[in-house]
């Protein structure tokens, strides 16, 4: 007579069937859903295959990617032909009623600077310049206001130096000191970087009410 052990390890072991056999159909699942096919049902099915049908699926299956044309007399003579009877450049634009035309000319680093194509001086030699211009404005008393420092002729500008400012202060070319309501640059005598970053951070907003303060 079984026992109640031997009816629980029964339980177990179908248990243990049963989720096999789920894990079994899962997979099947996810291979199916992945069009897998085995590759031993691949390699029976080629070699059941004739050489006429292997050519045939492969005619099916080929998908060139590349073109090869030849040039022909029929389609040389043709284009000499095109080419010969087509109007001029001048004659085609001026069915487009576009105006003169100018003739391309030169332009040189200046004018490109001015459109803003190309920068006149490298980023790193605007720093260096507008640090120097920083110790000389700073004299004895090694101190200047930050708004009189940064004003220049137009808001995009003045913009602009405050930028290169900005990164005086955070490559330790200078430090940023506020006294109450007012701000000070101090000029370093050597780049002073901070290893491990900017130890502040001061968003200034540049409004026009502290421009005209600066003035």
């Amino acid at each position: 007579m079984r026992t109640l052990e031997d009816h629980l390890l029964d339980m177990r072991a179908i248990t243990s069937l049963a989720r096999v056999v789920g894990l079994q159909s899962a997979h099947l699942r996810f291979q199916s859903s992945s069009l897998f096919v085995d590759p031993s049902m691949v390699k029976q099915k080629l070699d059941s295959l004739s050489r006429e049908q292997l050519a045939e699926f492969l005619l099916l299956s080929w998908h060139p990617i590349v073109e090869l044309e030849q040039l022909t007399l029929a389609s040389t003579k043709e284009a000499k032909e095109f080419w010969e009877n087509m109007l001029s450049f001048f004659e085609r634009r001026k069915r487009l009623h576009l105006g003169p035309f100018d003739n391309p000319a030169a332009t040189d680093i200046g004018e490109l600077a001015r459109m803003r194509v190309v920068e006149e001086k490298a980023y790193t030699r605007k720093m260096q310049d507008l640090w120097n211009e920083l110790k000389e404005r700073a004299g004895k008393d090694e101190t200047v206001d930050y708004w009189t420092f940064i004003k220049a002729s137009d808001f995009a500008h003045t913009v602009t130096r405050a930028q290169l400012v900005s990164f005086l202060v955070s490559y330790g070319y200078a430090n940023l000191q506020r006294k109450g309501n007012a701000m000070f640059l101090v000029p370093n005598a050597k780049p002073n970087p901070h290893l491990e970053g900017s130890p502040l951070s001061l968003p200034i907003p540049i409004t026009k009410e502290a421009l005209v303060r600066a003035k």
